[in-house]
């Protein structure tokens, strides 16, 4: 082996949003942080390109990840955002009922779910009152969510990464993780493009590259786990599949709307939503587009928006709003969410997957903290994500900083 060229204590991998929360929270906690970006710039990935919503934790399952780091993630977001000046608007979010059937069973188990969870504040709404608030919807009834929003992600990332370097973190751009593996004397060894890492924690937050990482790791284990591993996510289903989502934009015809209009979810999804930005322009989007299972590598999914979509497009928002103009959709653009299953492999009601992160108490592999699956509600979960992560990052140096002095 080559001998390494640089140390460092806690390596991040990826600099999307979930990335530099963590690198933010580790840095304000003391460690030295290097955060690795392959790309040129920071948040270049799913966290660039999706909808933008601060959302309320309504959907997810009790006790899950995902229901508890979203509420929780949502409180941080918005103090962050109101400590920092960065813009967002707390506009409410109304999931409509378009059929009896919804109105009469999906929407009051929604709310079950959301009071599950500790959120409290959704509101029934009949016809009439939907009306009021947004006369250009066509429903027979909604849910309204007060504490769903919507937020300048760029502006919250430049800031996340600003905490992070103003406490010594330090990033990396252009850095490409090509290979890992666990040498015992000098921690997780990093091949970094040309250059050989050490580091003593290693943080995977390489978003839809996040299996190609873990994968590098459990390929080049210098021992066999032991089997009470075997059952973790890390191991057993560390490889990730993808759902490409689509958005329009609305050109030409005014934005009707002063929330955001969420039908009700499907598979693997939300549905087809309305979402104003802050600007005031409306975009509706994503679709749920799943990609074979063949395919491996992100880098294999075309990122552009097909006009085929158009027609399913209009016709999903017209279910709700009948007044939208064909011509007035346009392509905007597409974004790809990490999955843990596949249709085409699983049962439907494994697609929504909790999230899955795990240190070395769930998969065995010592200074390796493993985030997959990370997609929706992960932008207003990130700071709650930071801590989780954290909190696991310092318990594991604690525990080998004992080991260590008891040698």
């Amino acid at each position: 082996m080559m001998g390494t060229a640089h140390k460092v204590e806690v390596a991040v991998i990826g600099a999307g949003v979930i990335g530099l929360a963590c690198a933010r929270n580790l840095a304000l906690r003391g460690k030295e942080v290097l955060i690795l970006e392959s790309a040129g710039r920071i948040g270049t990935g799913t966290s660039s390109r999706n909808s933008e919503v601060v959302h309320a934790g309504i959907y997810y399952p009790k006790n899950s990840l995902k229901a508890k780091l979203c509420i929780e993630g949502k409180r941080l977001l918005y103090e962050y955002c109101q400590a920092r000046s960065i813009p967002h608007q707390q506009i409410g979010k109304i999931i409509v009922a378009t059929k009896n059937e919804q109105l009469k069973f999906d929407l009051p188990a929604i709310q079950c779910r959301a009071e599950e969870n500790g959120v409290q504040d959704l509101r029934l709404l009949s016809a009439t009152d939907i009306r009021l608030v947004e006369p250009e919807l066509d429903c027979v009834g909604g849910l309204f969510s007060p504490s769903s929003g919507i937020i300048d992600s760029h502006a919250y990332m430049l800031s996340l990464l600003a905490d992070a370097e103003n406490n010594g973190a330090t990033l990396a751009l252009n850095s490409t993780v090509q290979g890992a593996e666990i040498v015992s004397q000098e921690g997780i060894i990093l091949d970094v493009d040309e250059m050989k890492l050490s580091c003593g924690l290693l943080i995977n937050c390489a978003g839809l590259y996040a299996h190609q990482i873990c994968q590098y790791l459990i390929q080049n284990e210098p021992f066999p786990p032991s089997s009470r591993y075997h059952c973790s996510v890390t191991r057993t289903n560390s490889r990730q599949f993808f759902a490409k989502g689509n958005y329009f934009k609305l050109i030409g015809q005014k934005c009707p709307f002063s929330h955001l209009i969420y039908p009700v979810p499907e598979p693997g999804g939300l549905g087809v939503h309305a979402t104003i930005d802050l600007s005031g322009g409306c975009r509706f989007g994503p679709n749920v587009e799943w990609i074979p299972f063949e395919v491996e590598y992100p880098s294999d999914i075309s990122m552009s928006v097909s006009n085929q979509s158009l027609s399913l497009f209009y016709k999903k928002i017209r279910n709700y709003w009948p007044n939208i103009k064909k011509e007035s959709l346009f392509a905007d653009y597409c974004g790809v969410r990490p999955k843990l299953s596949h249709p085409d492999l699983t049962c439907g009601a494994l697609l929504d997957a909790d999230f899955v992160i795990e240190g070395p108490m769930c998969h065995g592999i010592d200074g390796f903290i493993n985030l997959l699956g990370i997609e929706s509600p992960g932008l207003t979960s990130s700071l709650a994500i930071a801590d989780h992560v954290a909190n696991i990052a310092i318990h594991q140096m604690d525990m080998k900083e004992e080991i260590q002095n008891l040698q």
